[in-house]
């Protein structure tokens, strides 16, 4: 069954994603309170074109959802393991923090994170109401950023695991994500599943999947996997759709956000 919505800026002949500004998953959509998209590189909603970053690089975007700019939260990503609680004290200075996810229970501030391959995860808890937006690439998911923010939201608003639900963006696919035993090294200690998730490809090459190494450390931590949704779309294959530094070299970026509504 499909679980990805496309939302087309103006129509299309072929009903493909051209000329599509965000895809949304289904289940993330059922939910009143929320608002969520991924972005793609159509529909003026993407960013950062010539490779640099701007204050204004979302501004489409928080138009879209109805808020502005200000209200709109990013960080300054790091590949790290930091999580960063936001809220009215905080949402206008965030932006220059290094931390590779943020959390936040406060309605009308959009949490967002920026890829162009990395995989972006997105979390709710429908009972708190609380929301998080998680940049997952290879030394964060080793350092197991998903499983930590999960806790976070735990320990900052009573969130149980259980009733998470996920939403996997657009990423990079094992087909065009081949690694050397520099990333491989770390992926095996990290992970008694790597077998799962790595595959050879010739003398000390690897493929790696890090959506499912992700949707692995979710199940792990106690996410219910009916609850684990993923838009199964990548990155490189498609540069057409979205932005990929792995296969463009400097680029502009997609942004995966989510908010509760005010």
């Amino acid at each position: 069954m499909h679980t990805v919505k496309t939302h087309h800026t103006k129509d299309t002949v072929d009903g493909s994603i051209r000329e599509t500004g965000f895809l949304t998953i289904a289940a993330l959509e059922k939910e009143g309170r929320l608002l969520h998209a991924f972005t793609t590189r159509h529909g003026g909603l993407g960013a950062r074109s010539n490779g640099g970053k701007h204050r204004d690089d979302w501004t489409a975007m928080a138009h879209s959802f109805g808020i502005r700019i200000e209200r709109l939260a990013t960080v300054d990503q790091v590949h790290g393991e930091n999580i960063v609680k936001v809220d009215e004290m905080n949402v206008r200075e965030v932006r220059t923090v290094r931390a590779d996810a943020l959390i936040t229970r406060t309605p009308g501030i959009a949490v967002g994170v920026e890829t162009a391959d990395c995989v972006p995860v997105l979390l709710y808890d429908p009972v708190m109401h609380a929301v998080a937006a998680v940049h997952a690439g290879w030394k964060s998911t080793v350092k197991k950023i998903v499983q930590k923010t999960v806790n976070r939201m735990h320990e900052e608003f009573g969130t149980e695991a259980s009733r998470l639900i996920a939403a996997i963006g657009p990423a990079i696919g094992p087909e065009c994500y081949e690694v050397d035993e520099p990333v491989m090294g770390p992926v095996r200690e990290a992970f008694s599943f790597w077998p799962e998730v790595s595959a050879p490809r010739g003398t000390d090459r690897w493929s790696l999947d890090l959506v499912k190494a992700n949707k692995l450390e979710l199940l792990q931590i106690g996410l219910d996997g009916k609850n684990i949704h993923s838009v199964g779309m990548c990155t490189a294959c498609r540069k057409d759709d979205f932005y990929s530094f792995r296969a463009e070299g400097k680029t502009g970026r997609m942004l995966s956000v989510i908010m509760v509504k005010p």
